[in-house]
């Protein structure tokens, strides 16, 4: 169980990170720094003791020390975190000093990241602008994350989509039902043991998918919306994809986020989802959550196919048509996808038309869940 840090472990815990740089800090002596800090109504001694090789914390009072300082806990991290002046400090009254205070020079003030080596992986052209920078992909690889996999409704959609892509390109369906993926247990084992590897890392399917996907200069994500988003095994998918990125943050396009261990140039992604409602709306969670990741995984979103009704769609015989036109224009759009970069818009507005529902669609949606009910026909 996490416990809450109190002044003392805070304390230790600055001594310590601090020592990391002591062994060779240029200004090394030997003397006590005494704190006489006030948190909350509460005293709290301590001091840091130097020789020329290390720093110790104790807790208490030191009958000699070097320098004092007396001031409240949060004054003094503002202090050493750089936020408080020390003359401003003492001419408000905040931070009262006895003693040699040039004896502060034994702590070090050396950035802790000088020497991390951080990877670099700078926002590219094509991540800024991929239509401008768009060249034709030698692979697509379209993973269809419904836990139905053939047998669903995505797969039927995903077709007429794949059947365009391959008419431009090679491309490969995936369904992830058939790899066995274990939920990330939140470790970072891959970050600090052995780092890039989960602990999984022989015991499921994960790795060997990953580098599967690598070779894709597109890939296509394809799912059904579950519970207001994508299914858990996708999820999973993302979760344990961490491990392929380090553990350090960098500036990005707008925010920070890691840089990544395994870089394909070039890289883009499609967001095909499908739902059984009437509403665009509720593809809203997994666009918000795809454009997180675009951006936190260097790889841009350059095409989003989301089509509500789809299984209303396909049974209902007064629909035909508009069903034909919808995979159609999936074709179609697999076709533009591959060589543009885009969907265009018409053929979006064709995907994306919505159905036109009543009371008495409701009723016949009920009507046959009502006479599913006990059938155990899994495969409708």
């Amino acid at each position: 169980m996490k416990e809450v840090l109190t002044p003392i472990l805070v304390m230790e815990k600055m001594v310590d990170k601090l020592q990391q740089k002591y062994p060779l800090h240029e200004e090394k002596a030997e003397g006590i720094i005494q704190f006489h800090l006030k948190h909350e109504n509460e005293n709290v001694d301590c001091y840091i003791k130097s020789d020329l090789e290390t720093l110790r914390f104790f807790e208490g009072i030191d009958k000699n020390p070097t320098v004092t300082v007396k001031s409240t806990f949060y004054n003094w991290l503002d202090l050493a975190g750089g936020k408080l002046n020390p003359v401003f400090g003492v001419l408000t009254g905040k931070l009262k000093f006895k003693g040699d205070t040039s004896f502060f020079k034994i702590l070090p003030k050396k950035s802790f990241n000088d020497d991390l080596n951080i990877p670099e992986d700078p926002a590219t052209q094509f991540e800024k602008n991929p239509v401008k920078y768009w060249t034709k992909p030698k692979k697509v690889i379209v993973l269809n994350a419904s836990p139905r996999a053939e047998n669903g409704y995505t797969d039927f959609y995903l077709n007429s989509f794949i059947k365009g892509i391959s008419k431009k390109t090679d491309v490969e369906l995936i369904h992830l039902s058939k790899y066995r993926i274990n939920p990330c247990s939140g470790c970072f084992s891959c970050w600090m043991n052995v780092q890039g590897q989960c602990v999984y890392h022989e015991k499921d399917d994960f790795n060997k998918l990953a580098e599967k996907m690598f070779e894709a200069d597109l890939t296509v994500y394809a799912f059904p919306i579950y519970a207001d988003g994508m299914p858990g095994i996708l999820k999973n998918y993302f979760d344990r994809s961490v491990s392929r990125a380090y553990p350090y943050m960098i500036e990005g396009l707008n925010r920070v986020r890691h840089p990544r261990r395994y870089i394909n140039k070039n890289h883009s992604m499609v967001v095909f989802s499908i739902c059984g409602f009437f509403e665009m709306v509720n593809f809203e969670p997994v666009r918000s959550y795809f454009k997180a990741l675009a951006h936190n995984r260097h790889t841009p979103v350059v095409g989003e196919i989301y089509r509500t009704t789809a299984v209303g769609l396909y049974g209902n015989p007064f629909a035909y048509k508009m069903m034909n036109d919808v995979l159609i224009a999936l074709e179609n759009a697999g076709e533009e996808i591959v060589e543009n970069g885009k969907i265009k818009r018409k053929t979006l507005k064709v995907v994306n038309q919505k159905f036109k529902s009543s009371n008495k669609d409701l009723v016949k949606i009920n009507e046959w869940w009502n006479e599913k009910k006990g059938s155990k026909d899994y495969n409708y």
